[in-house]
């Protein structure tokens, strides 16, 4: 009952149909390479990824006019693959995640309530460390225009 705990990723490796994902995976990567190399040099950077199965060979582009060209080309493609066992080859669109959104330079900063303000103004004038008392008053400042405008008099 007490054996060893393992490590997850000795438990992942020793997984039998993992390694078969894995295994897969990593021979679609190299016959995603074994496609672009194929397309036209305008087309690689469309071709996104490619799944194998059996001897369907599906390429994922990002855009329908990628794909319709891909059609075009698409037994060409089969026979110049033909030493991979591939002997049809299908198109669909994959689109792309959109980028995550840029961080602003500061987040958006709520306003304090006058309450809060002035228990910061308090804390400040209560303190003896210097420090302290300018970051309380920093603090308070964040407090609505019309506030900071009374503190200034």
């Amino acid at each position: 009952m007490n054996a060893k705990p393992q490590r997850i990723g000795a438990l992942l490796s020793n997984h039998p149909l993992l390694q078969t994902l894995l295994q897969q995976r990593q021979h679609d990567a190299e016959l995603l390479a074994v496609v672009r190399a194929q397309l036209p040099l305008a087309m690689r950077a469309h071709c996104l990824d490619v799944r194998r199965h059996e001897q369907c060979l599906t390429v994922y582009l990002d855009s329908p006019a990628w794909l319709t060209r891909l059609r075009f080309m698409a037994t060409d493609l089969a026979v110049a693959l033909a030493s991979h066992q591939i002997n049809a080859v299908q198109g669909r669109i994959q689109l792309a995640a959109p980028p995550p959104p840029a961080p602003s330079a500061s987040p958006p900063r709520s306003p304090l309530s006058a309450t809060a303000a002035a228990h910061l103004r308090s804390a400040a004038a209560a303190t003896a460390d210097p420090d302290l008392q300018r970051l309380f008053l920093q603090l308070a400042r964040h407090h609505t225009a019309t506030d900071a405008d009374s503190e200034r008099s």
